[in-house]
């Protein structure tokens, strides 16, 4: 199992940038094809809707100056995205899609093996910003989600996974199994006052059938603290520089809800982590 279509979200900026150092050295772990996506705001502001003369000539002005932040914007991504990609050598394609919400990024990335995003997501020429915890709840697939700045590239060597008997948990596993059979350590992590002290057969060889030969459990037992401050306190115990968490959430009225441990790493996680449900 490998990854070998890498899609990656592309803005001339620095976070842009190391997120797309960042993918193009796991195109290039993977031997995968990167595809760098730009998001830009298509959708007219509803300040400007109307039948007014006024509305519409401050539209028309509105939407050139948009169109021309976009442009240059696009120009600049591309320019960066290509020259990164060329100097490794990988191969590539890249695309502009809409950034007036979630539904384009979505549909690109589940026809990606992998995507890499930041937390949070701008499309050019403003707009609401796109959350990385929304295209994972539904895309179907991993999402690599990027802190802002300040983690080491490559990463992935000491690996940290949020264990708990369930579905999510196996479903990011899985989803990280080319991560996974490639680290140095891997540790699966429950916070549980009755979690096994050790992976049982079946995990291991399942884990062993993908290269990895270096798996560990740890479990913390503790209630002193929440199970996000746990993970975190493992992870730097470990020396862990990647984390996997399956995302917990539901759907209520039409609107995913992450549950509480996913929604309080993805907002004070500070390492790459990967992420499905």
């Amino acid at each position: 199992m490998s990854y070998r279509t890498i899609l990656v979200q592309t803005e001339d900026s620095v976070a842009g940038r190391m997120q797309v150092t960042a993918a193009v050295d796991l195109a290039k772990r993977f031997d995968a094809t990167l595809t760098g996506v730009y998001l830009k705001a298509e959708q007219i502001p509803a300040m400007f809707v109307g039948d007014a003369f006024t509305a519409v000539t401050l539209a028309e002005s509105f939407l050139a100056e948009r169109e021309e932040l976009i442009s240059v914007g696009s120009q600049k991504a591309r320019g960066m995205f290509e020259a990164a990609v060329a100097d490794a050598g990988i191969k590539s394609s890249w695309t502009q899609i809409n950034g007036d919400n979630e539904g384009a990024l979505v549909h690109a990335a589940r026809r990606h093996d992998l995507s890499v995003l930041r937390r949070e997501v701008q499309p050019a020429g403003g707009g609401a910003s796109i959350l990385a915890s929304e295209v994972a709840m539904a895309c179907g697939g991993p999402v690599l989600i990027l802190p802002e700045a300040g983690y080491p590239i490559p990463f992935g060597s000491n690996v940290l996974v949020g264990w708990k008997e369930g579905r999510e948990s196996a479903r990011a596993t899985r989803d990280a199994l080319p991560f996974i059979g490639a680290a140095k350590k891997v540790t699966f992590f429950t916070v549980s006052h009755h979690a096994p002290e050790h992976l049982d057969p079946m995990h291991l060889a399942q884990l062993s059938a993908h290269g990895c030969v270096a798996a560990s459990a740890a479990v913390d037992r503790n209630d002193d603290h929440s199970t996000g401050t746990a993970i975190r306190l493992r992870a730097d115990m470990v020396g862990a520089d990647m984390v996997v968490l399956g995302l917990y959430g539901h759907s209520r009225m039409q609107q995913l809800l992450l549950g509480g441990v996913s929604r309080d790493m993805l907002i004070n996680f500070d390492m790459p982590m990967l992420v499905s449900h």
